[in-house]
């Protein structure tokens, strides 16, 4: 059905169209009864008579009027006239959100701020037992007050209740159930394919963590200026969504990539289990300024003169270790010789790939504890990692881990009693629990390592060292270690 200005549609006077969708179009009108701007949503002349378009309109209506939140586009009425059916939605000015990323890059501070809203607005649909599963930037609104709306419910799916909430369904309610079924069930192909998650484009059930994948791509998006999974064509992208890593090469904070990396995981089951989990972590990343500068190596854009062939050794380990196949390099020599300077140029390469990059010390101190540089590696993740993220990666191991760093207690209160051995079993046992953790750790995401100064380092760390070093193969990591040869003592 198409309307011009000054037409009416029940009480409604049409002033303009606003834009036409696959399925809709909308137009701006003037409610006359109580003097207001809408929006009025109306299903395409091809599909005016179509039973499961008026139905996906109808559903649209009813989820989005069972939301009452600011960042939730409101609905007033779903009206009929002439057989058209319409919904009729709040004004809102401002530009959808893909319009706004047409534009240039948003500030990071207002990204996380934009997405944080998004990631509320979910919460309370989630709440109220409503999947979006069309969540992408065109239907994000940013108003001109600069907050946002989610707009577009056609999509939306109720999720059913517990079973031991609810008890079993009536007869009538499971016939009813099977007539919605009928444009949502697993199997059904709905959404937009650059947005969609696995298990959506598997056409498996979903739960929240879908939107969740979605709203993860938003955020990858926002950051680095690209989609991270996007391809030249549709089918190339729904692989890439099943099956490749996601792209997140380019500058992002280290705290943020780790954030990123969980939301965007294949199986939902390795995402973060609710939308309050993923603002709990926004809002700490926030809060934490240092976290979201680091970037995990200093940026240097001196050039590496004459340490081409080198570097070149060092990306090719880089890029196997993002590939999967990880490995460790020891870089020797006397001091002065530029070892600081290739290896800092490394650290920039594997960040700006998407890999989580940090450095751990050793030090000429005598009576210096043992571990320090793994201490160090954990005290930057405990400082710049969503919680969260950190504490899966933990997992079971987490007793161990902490006698390496008693703080992390303090994190995570809910870290056992570590089991008391004999010490040379101790030492096994720790040994093993951290190699757990780098394994847990390198499954959401490529890792580097640098650890300075290994001429210095005590039998303890290259015993730990060289126990993890033997699994690195099978792992997305690469550690690297510096010693000067003239100060190694024969026989290290």
């Amino acid at each position: 059905m198409t309307l011009s200005p000054g037409s009416l549609l029940g009480p409604y006077e049409i002033v303009e169209p606003l834009g036409e969708g696959g399925m809709g179009v909308v137009y701006r009108a003037r409610d006359p009864r109580l003097d207001r701007q809408v929006a009025i949503k109306v299903l395409t002349s091809d599909l005016t008579s179509d039973p499961q378009a008026r139905e996906r309109l109808r559903r649209e209506a009813v989820a989005a009027a069972a939301l009452d939140h600011p960042f939730i586009c409101k609905v007033f009425e779903i009206g009929e006239h002439e057989d058209a059916l319409f919904v009729v939605m709040e004004y809102i000015p401002g530009q959808t959100l893909h319009r706004r990323m047409l534009d240039d890059r948003m500030p990071l501070t207002e990204t996380l701020r934009v997405v944080g809203e998004i990631a509320e607005a979910l919460q309370e649909a989630h709440a109220r037992r409503f999947l979006h599963r069309d969540l992408k930037p065109a239907n994000v609104m940013l108003t001109d007050q600069g907050h946002i709306k989610i707009m577009d419910f056609g999509l939306a799916k109720r999720l059913a209740e517990p079973a031991s909430l609810t008890g079993p369904p009536s007869e009538d309610e499971a016939t009813k159930e099977r007539a919605i079924g009928e444009l949502t069930a697993p199997g059904a192909f709905l959404g937009t394919p650059s947005y969609m998650s696995p298990e959506q484009v598997r056409g498996l059930a979903l739960d929240e963590r879908s939107d969740l994948f979605s709203l993860g791509v938003i955020l990858a998006e926002m950051t680095l200026g690209r989609h991270p999974f996007r391809k030249a064509s549709t089918l190339e992208t729904l692989s890439a969504v099943l099956r490749d890593p996601p792209d997140l090469s380019g500058e992002m904070p280290q705290a943020l990539l780790a954030l990123v990396r969980r939301m965007l995981n294949k199986s939902a089951d390795d995402r973060y289990a609710s939308m309050a989990e993923v603002r709990a972590d926004l809002a700490r990343l926030v809060s934490a300024p240092d976290a979201m500068g680091a970037t995990g190596a200093t940026v240097s854009r001196v050039p590496l003169i004459g340490r081409d062939a080198e570097f070149k050794q060092l990306t090719k380990a880089l890029e196997d270790a993002l590939a999967g196949s990880g490995s460790m390099i020891l870089i020797g020599g006397e001091p002065g010789i530029g070892k600081t300077h290739l290896t800092t140029a490394l650290l920039e390469a594997a960040s700006l790939r998407g890999a989580l990059a940090f450095t751990g010390h050793c030090y000429e101190m005598e009576g210096s504890p043992p571990y320090v540089p793994f201490i160090e590696t954990l005290e930057y993740c405990a400082r710049n990692l969503p919680r969260d993220s950190l504490r899966r990666a933990l997992g079971e191991d987490a007793a161990e881990i902490a006698r390496l760093m008693p703080e992390l207690r303090q994190i995570f209160p809910d870290i056992p009693k570590a089991i008391e051995l004999p010490p040379e079993q101790q030492r096994r046992f720790l040994f093993n629990a951290y190699r757990s953790f780098i394994e847990r750790a390198t499954r959401g995401g490529p890792i580097v390592v640098l650890f300075e100064d290994l001429h210095w380092a005590d039998e303890p760390t290259l015993a730990l060292l060289q126990h993890v070093v033997q699994s690195l193969s099978g792992m997305r990591a690469l550690w690297i270690g510096t010693y000067r040869d003239v100060d190694l003592e024969t026989g290290r």
